[in-house]
């Protein structure tokens, strides 16, 4: 299945999870250190709150703080290298550490820590279920 079919199919599965008003606005196709694949689902409403749902590859969400921290802070380090390496990913990208090593990089990756805090704090405080 092409990743294009599989984050449509957790975009529907996550959009189970939306609260009246609420819009699955995103899909973050992240690949762990040890292989898994985890989707981030960014949901916002009308006035601009946004919450976050991690989902397995069956769908499922994933209540592990450290699954979610791990997924988030991946996504947020592909980003900061798209970004450096100037390159604009065409259609959905798995977002993972092999990917983020053929990016190349230099001393702005350092620099992106900040940003990659920001982003797993956000997903951990806006977090639609309870993490353990």
């Amino acid at each position: 299945m092409a990743l294009s079919e599989d984050v449509g199919r957790i975009a529907a599965a996550a959009a189970a999870h939306a609260r009246p008003g609420e819009t699955v606005a995103a899909v973050l196709a992240v690949e762990t250190a040890a292989g898994e694949r985890v989707y981030l689902a960014a949901f916002a409403d009308g006035t601009g709150n946004q919450e976050w749902l991690a989902l397995t590859d069956d769908g499922a969400p994933v209540t592990s703080r450290d699954r979610v921290r791990e997924a988030a802070s991946i996504a947020a380090l592909v980003e900061v290298a798209e970004e450096a390496a100037e390159q604009v990913a065409d259609g959905p990208r798995l977002a993972s550490l092999p990917y983020l090593d053929s990016l190349g990089g230099d001393n702005s990756l350092a620099g992106a820590l900040p940003a990659v805090d920001e982003l797993t704090r956000d997903v951990e405080m806006h977090y639609k279920l309870e993490l353990s």
